[in-house]
């Protein structure tokens, strides 16, 4: 897309290379006769810290004790805290609502959803 900031992420093919891994674990699984889920968090915030001038910028408190906004595909813009996308790779790996899915996943400030929450999620994605 020409938007903001994906023109910037894309100047040097990021975008691109993503979307060819992605299209190759999908076909790969086909082959294979496996599930996939695809995840795609906004801009990852919060720690652990692993860099120590940037980071110190982005502490967040909270993460998978708030909320979440999941969409299929990928269309939402924004943050999304690191334990708040460690959540949905557990949840991903762990329902049996989450297969051959591609979703998108940015934090919210509402509260953390519960299990039966990711399952209905995952059943309209």
């Amino acid at each position: 897309t020409s938007e903001m900031p994906f023109v910037i992420l894309n100047l040097f093919g990021v975008l691109d290379a993503k979307k060819k891994g992605e299209e190759a674990v999908a076909a790969a699984a086909t082959r294979g006769g496996f599930d996939y889920a695809i995840i795609r968090p906004g801009r990852l915030v919060g720690g652990p810290y692993t860099n120590p001038d940037v980071a110190k910028l982005l502490q967040v408190e909270g993460g998978a004790e708030n909320g979440v906004s999941v969409s299929a595909g990928d269309s939402l813009l924004g943050d999304c805290k690191r334990d708040a996308c460690a959540e949905a790779v557990v949840q991903a790996l762990t329902n049996e609502n989450c297969k051959n899915t591609v979703f998108s996943i940015i934090s919210t400030d509402d509260k953390a959803w519960t299990n039966e929450r990711w399952s209905e999620t995952f059943q309209s994605l």
